[in-house]
């Protein structure tokens, strides 16, 4: 993958249907920008997803970015992904990011 703005990646984000490109970009930006409540945001914005491999790859990021950045913002993040308990698909997922979240980030 290139290297991408913010900007691009917002523009991948909202005009792209497409499964692959929306998670290249997640990954894109998980691992190589360095703002951590832009990328939280980003995310979050996929958790609601109609499509299960988004949301899983979001909340997977979301562990990522509290074990490389070592913070998240706990009391806008464990809400959302307790709340996403429900669909079973993901639940293996949210457990997995929340670990990292308890063991990675110190805020």
């Amino acid at each position: 993958m290139d290297n991408y703005s913010k900007a691009e990646l917002n523009e991948l984000l909202h005009k792209s249907t497409d499964v692959k490109v929306i998670s290249d970009a997640l990954l894109y930006a998980t691992f190589n920008i360095d703002d951590v409540d832009w990328i939280e945001d980003y995310c979050l914005s996929l958790l609601n997803c109609d499509n299960d491999d988004i949301s899983g790859l979001a909340i997977t990021c979301l562990g990522h970015v509290a074990r490389i950045h070592s913070k998240i913002n706990k009391e806008k993040v464990i809400p959302v992904l307790m709340s996403k308990k429900s669909n079973h698909n993901l639940i293996g997922r949210i457990e997995d990011a929340m670990d990292d979240i308890n063991m990675f980030a110190t805020d």
